[in-house]
């Protein structure tokens, strides 16, 4: 009588619980408490998920260790999944119709042991290789060598090689793109009527390099010289031309034409005929090939995306992996995501996501765990950003190999790599690799219960409040200048003032948004002490007359890098920096090795800025109405200044700013917020306060409203704390 009791009340239960749930599932993703937010079935629901791998041995959730790793994130209380499927699995050879059966077990898989679970499914729309090989010309070739001469699939996942020479349907084939998209079709509708999809709230479509949306081959081979391109290439030059003359003028040759116009091979592309920088008068060839690679990937997402909101027959939530801009190899023109605007103002894309950046200085302990993208342009779009955390645990795996930690260590990183997401009022999913294919990354019980800790504390603060955050520093980047410089890493243009400068300023104390140059105009600009133009090399006229009269005033300072404005996008020149800067430059004599030395207290460096190879061109600061604050040891010149004007102040390095120390005295002088010079990492928002320290120690913490705190701080470790009142929610 008591066991029929106990399954009595058990099943009961478990139809009351059902009950509550209203199938099929709607996601959307609209704007509450001022961020855009997850809804399913009309309740908001923070954007916390776990995700399967794509790996094989990992990747099908009804397989014992990806069924337990779901079951252990359900225990914890996540409601939000991803698994992956490829059209490989599910679109066979001679068969007029997908199989959707994998798709379905896919998604049943999570629900046996999370039955209130909501998915989304990443999709990868890639041409099945059989398909490839039926369709040689419609394929990827390559500038830098032959397609590779492999087998793809079983045993390998089937993203092996895709950063190879590999074999597949160009991004460019107008043939892969309609029957993929017929394809892609008929899925969301077949899988939309079954009861697993009734448990679908979104679709990841993905392509290219590992679903990412970066050309194939990407970052170390060079795309994509084959027949669908190279037509494809032709008819875009058309449109942008309209003459052959005009074509010719703008190539400054009269060797090509419409119809003779090809794709410039590895040697054209690796030039470069003004130091890093193109010529855009002479090299306007490789730089109009590199803008039609990214516009096919680009217009290719938005193509998809529309099918998949138009083809599901209620209401779906559509992602994608887009606006990567940290930790992209100096090579952002062949692979990187470069029509930033026509993904963001997308009306059939919710979210855009990115993996946290694999730089060491951000990835690291001591770092900022930030995203590879800029957050902040998302949300300016009302675009939901999600990161993929997929740093490995002390269990090892694929990536972050030279990170290795400890179980203790995880903790820490954790705790600040899941809390940089929520506080800038994005989201994030766990993607669990590991340790590649064998069990997962945080199948361990002390992990899972300090991830069960971290997840309430940041439901609390996302459900509970309004977001809100009062950076009051901007950091502003640009992708344009990429089609301008040269396409590898370079001494300065690629990892120095991307991702090493990111990861100096966030150990200066401040709290600062990062967004395009294209957005500057839609930001809140009266809310910024400071603002840091970085990589900024290529500015138009009309961005320079918004900077000048919007932006250089209220006693703003303004931080200039390298060749500000260097080009204008038709011509290069000196004259350009002097413009933006305000200040009088010159060539600079470079005497060897570039060594920069601190002559000032206004520009704090712990030790020269050295780099050992030759920057071309690079300039030295001779207006005698400035602060000289750095110059190069081996030849006097100054390299960093500052100018004191009537109503805004302008720091300039001819090289770029980076140290925290540095930054931490600029933002200061700027009078922006320093919540502690510790050289830790802060991330704040919606009334929750990270502190993320390498060093440990005695903190004292200037929270915003005047409140001082004092905390002795382990060392490797992250604190929350209530960001009104200072008191520790998480230690």
């Amino acid at each position: 009588m008591k066991i029929f009791t106990t399954a009595f009340f058990l099943l009961v239960s478990i139809n009351i619980l059902t009950a509550q749930i209203k199938y099929p599932l709607e996601g959307k993703v609209q704007m509450h408490n001022n961020r855009p937010t997850i809804f399913v079935n009309d309740k908001p629901v923070a954007p916390q998920f776990y995700s399967l791998t794509h790996a094989y041995g990992a990747r099908w959730s009804w397989e014992e260790n990806p069924s337990r790793n779901l079951k252990n994130f359900c225990q914890l209380g996540f409601k939000l999944y991803q698994v992956d499927l490829y059209f490989e699995d599910i679109w066979y050879k001679g068969q007029p119709k997908l199989d959707i059966d994998k798709a379905r077990r896919q998604v049943k898989g999570v629900l046996d042991v999370c039955p209130d679970a909501a998915v989304v499914m990443r999709i990868h729309v890639n041409a099945p290789y059989w398909w490839n090989e039926e369709n040689l010309d419609e394929c990827t070739k390559y500038a830098d060598g032959p397609v590779d001469q492999r087998t793809y699939g079983p045993p390998n996942d089937n993203e092996n090689g895709d950063v190879d020479r590999p074999l597949r349907a160009s991004l460019a084939s107008q043939k892969w793109k309609k029957e993929a998209s017929e394809k892609l079709s008929e899925f969301c509708k077949s899988l939309a009527t079954t009861p697993e999809g009734g448990s679908v709230i979104g679709l990841h479509v993905s392509c290219g390099v590992y679903g990412e949306w970066h050309y194939w081959g990407f970052p170390f081979h060079d795309a994509d010289t084959g027949v669908a391109m190279t037509s494809y290439f032709k008819d875009w030059l058309r449109n942008k031309y309209k003459t052959d003359k005009a074509l010719q003028t703008a190539w400054n040759s009269s060797s090509y034409t419409f119809e003779t116009a090809t794709v410039p091979g590895k040697a054209e592309r690796d030039t470069t005929l003004d130091g890093i920088f193109k010529d855009p008068q002479k090299e306007r060839r490789v730089m109009d090939y590199y803008e039609c690679q990214q516009y096919v990937v680009a217009d290719d997402i938005l193509h998809f995306t529309k099918i998949a909101k138009e083809s599901w027959p209620r209401p779906l939530i559509v992602g994608v992996f887009y606006n990567y801009f940290f930790m992209t190899f100096g090579r952002q023109a062949s692979g990187g995501h470069l029509f930033e605007q026509m993904i963001l103002n997308s009306a059939y894309i919710d979210y855009i996501s990115a993996p946290q950046s694999y730089w060491g200085g951000a990835r690291g302990m001591g770092g900022s765990g930030q995203s590879r993208g800029l957050i902040e342009s998302a949300l300016l779009h009302n675009k939901l950003w999600l990161d993929e955390m997929d740093q490995s645990s002390y269990k090892g795996g694929p990536f972050g190999q030279n990170l290795k930690t400890t179980r203790e260590q995880d903790i820490p990183i954790i705790r600040r790599n899941l809390a940089q997401a929520i506080t800038r009022g994005a989201g994030y999913w766990f993607y669990d690799f590991g340790p590649y294919r064998s069990s997962g990354w945080w199948d361990d019980t002390l992990l899972l219960k300090e991830i069960k800790k971290a997840f309430d504390v940041l439901n609390k603060y996302h459900d509970a409040t309004i977001y809100k955050r009062d950076a009051d520093v901007l950091f502003v980047y640009s992708n344009q200048t990429f089609y301008h410089i040269k396409n590898s890493t370079t001494p300065i243009s690629s990892y120095n003032i991307t991702d090493q400068q990111s990861a100096d300023a966030y150990k200066a104390g401040a709290l600062f948004d990062q967004i395009f140059i294209t957005d500057l105009q839609k930001v809140d600009l009266k809310k910024y002490k400071v603002v840091v133009f970085s990589n900024t090399f290529a500015l138009s006229d009309a961005e320079k007359k918004f900077i000048k009269e919007k932006v250089a005033k209220d006693g703003r300072h303004i931080v200039w890098n390298y060749m500000p404005g260097y080009t204008n996008g038709s011509i290069n020149h000196v004259n350009f920096v002097r413009e933006v800067t305000g200040m009088e430059v010159a060539k600079a004599h470079i005497g060897g090795r570039l060594s920069i030395v601190s002559q000032n207290n206004s520009y704090p460096i712990k030790q020269k800025e050295e780099n050992k190879d030759l920057i071309q061109p690079l300039l030295q600061i001779t207006d005698k109405k400035v602060i000289p604050l750095a110059i190069n040891d081996s030849t006097k010149e100054v390299m960093v200044a500052k100018k004191v004007n009537k109503n805004h102040t302008v720091w300039y390095a001819s090289y770029m700013f980076k140290q925290p120390e540095a930054f931490r005295e600029i933002f200061k002088q700027g009078g922006a917020h320093i919540y502690g010079d510790g050289n830790d990492v802060f991330h704040e928002g919606s009334g929750l306060l990270m502190i993320h320290t390498k060093t440990g120690g005695s903190k004292n913490i200037l929270l915003r409203n005047g409140k001082k705190v004092s905390l002795n701080m382990e060392p490797e470790s992250t604190i929350y704390l209530d960001s009104a009142t200072g008191d520790v929610v998480l230690k």
